[in-house]
């Protein structure tokens, strides 16, 4: 469904051997290699195979805008989600230590809402989605699992997707987690249309590895461990900051600092490689964090700037859904 187009962007793509179906590493880092290297667009290199096998050319995504800038007072854009009830609006929030708020912002870089999480603390907020309410519409997950520290507990608020106007959103349901070992950095994750919450680690103190998260409204869960997708990172910009399923649940982005990895969902869960790996660093983010992914290929991507001075900003590339 997200092939990668032809474009003059210059954000080479690493593309598999058609039938490569293997378990095991696929580091998310080959896409940097093979922009240093040179393989990547010209030879159609794979992840975990040898560059010029396949005779298919390697394409890339079209930038559509670079770093727009991010209004005040999103310094500090850690989360990203597509509004299913706004169309043009994403919802944004900061990192550690700011307001338990979400913001809407639309593509041109405007804030169109600022609205308070009720019940909700933002004790390091790294990720969000748009998936299902359990009772029907559009909710707002909210990813509180960042370990500067050394956290042993997690959490997850839920809340209805809010209207642009209100200044507070209903009762947010908060969901507490473990790690079945550790308690490693995760600053990705993304809701499938069934539901069901997955969590990617970012690989500080570990490989890089998929969670799901069961949801249970009383005591702690235990993060249910699924696949390893890559070892420990060895440089800090493949270290992996978000995540985002498509609304129809038939793809999935990881973004790391410097990647963009794409999977078809269901050899993601079977814990194999990605079908499409991009370099994002000609781009030139400040500090690459958020993705959102969009049925018909849009990617956005946002960045922490850390002051008023040098704001967050809001990339977006548009990738061909054939």
């Amino acid at each position: 469904m997200i092939p990668i187009s032809t474009a003059s962007a210059g954000l080479r793509v690493a593309l598999p051997a058609p039938g490569d179906r293997r378990r095991g590493l696929v580091p998310i880092a080959l896409a940097a290699v093979l922009a240093l290297s040179g393989c990547g667009e010209e030879a159609g290199a794979k992840p975990g195979g040898t560059a010029g096998r396949d005779s298919t050319a390697a394409r890339s995504c079209r930038v559509v805008a670079k770093e727009t800038p991010l209004p005040p007072p999103v310094g500090e854009s850690s989360g990203l989600a597509a509004s299913r009830r706004h169309r043009g609006v994403f919802w944004t929030h900061n990192d550690s230590g700011g307001d338990p708020a979400v913001y809407g912002v639309n593509l041109a870089g405007h804030r169109v809402a600022s609205v308070m999480v009720k019940d909700a603390k933002n004790e390091d907020w790294e990720d969000m989605a748009v998936g299902p309410c359990p009772g029907g519409g559009d909710c707002l997950y909210l990813a509180d699992t960042g370990n500067n520290g050394n956290r042993r507990e997690i959490s997850l608020y839920r809340v209805p997707e809010p209207e642009l106007a209100e200044r507070e959103t209903k009762d947010a349901e908060r969901f507490r987690a473990r790690f079945p070992e550790g308690s490693p950095d995760a600053e990705a994750v993304f809701v499938l249309p069934d539901g069901a919450v997955y969590l990617v680690t970012k690989g500080n103190r570990g490989p890089v590895e998929l969670y799901r998260w069961p949801l249970q409204e009383k005591g702690d869960a235990t993060l249910e461990f699924l696949h390893r997708l890559a070892p420990r990172p060895e440089q800090l910009g493949d270290r992996v900051t978000g995540a985002s399923a498509s609304p129809d649940g038939q793809w999935v982005a990881i973004r790391t600092y410097s990647t963009l990895a794409l999977y078809r969902t269901p050899e993601l869960l079977a814990g194999r490689g990605p079908t499409y790996t991009t370099d994002l660093t000609p781009l030139g983010e400040a500090q690459g964090e958020a993705v959102s992914l969009g049925d018909d290929g849009t990617v956005v991507l946002t960045t922490e700037g850390g002051s008023q001075m040098f704001p967050g900003g809001m990339s977006r590339l548009s990738c061909s859904p054939r």
